[in-house]
């Protein structure tokens, strides 16, 4: 653990190209999701905040089933979706992809926090903070440092197939590995909140 958050560390300070690529493209995704809702039209506008009122409606009073069902969506959502920027981070197109991947995930993120905003104005700054924390700041995190680590590795496996090199998988794959399970530890953990904490925190009455 403790090696590879130094690994970490020296990535940051060695790939600052990557890593402020990383941040321009969630900081962009973010800002067009924010937007996006103010460009859509009347009807759709309607149809959205319907769904986020029923979306946290369906928060109230739910049953152990219901948790264990959400806590099941949550981590196959969020493993598939660690798990391909992983696997893209061994690939020679992983760079382009998992830009895209970072930029979606902002977009979206951009984009609820918008509609709860829209449906619930200032009371909904507290439904906004339970939605993104610590759940959604946590993956977001875990997301970002993933895709640096994975970008890095990749443009290494492109130099080598354009120098006709060959990479020395083994100097990475042990702690690539490392990241996954940590990864999946993190997710669990996530999972686990958003399944059985967060509803909770949705239903508490405040003012």
């Amino acid at each position: 653990m403790i090696d590879t958050l130094e690994d970490i560390k020296e990535l940051i300070l060695k790939k600052k190209t990557i890593i402020l690529a990383v941040l321009m493209i969630f900081v962009l995704g973010l800002l067009f999701g924010s937007i996006y809702i103010t460009i859509l039209s009347n009807e759709d506008k309607k149809e959205l905040l319907n769904n986020v009122n029923t979306y946290f409606d369906s928060m109230k009073n739910i049953s152990f089933q219901d948790r264990l069902n959400i806590f099941k969506e949550c981590f196959i959502k969020n493993i598939i979706y660690v798990l391909f920027i992983w696997l893209l981070g061994i690939s020679i197109i992983g760079f382009p992809i998992i830009l895209i991947m970072i930029f979606y995930k902002s977009f979206l993120l951009g984009f609820s926090i918008s509609s709860i905003f829209a449906k619930y104005k200032l009371l909904g700054l507290y439904k906004i903070i339970i939605y993104i924390f610590p759940g959604k700041i946590l993956l977001l995190i875990l997301s970002l440092i993933l895709a640096v680590y994975s970008i890095n590795i990749s443009n290494r496996v492109v130099s080598c197939c354009l120098k006709k090199k060959t990479l020395n998988f083994n100097a990475y794959m042990g702690k690539y590995f490392l990241m996954l399970l940590i990864s999946i530890i993190i997710i669990v953990i996530i999972s686990l909140f958003e399944s059985f904490i967060t509803p909770l925190l949705y239903n508490i009455k405040i003012g």
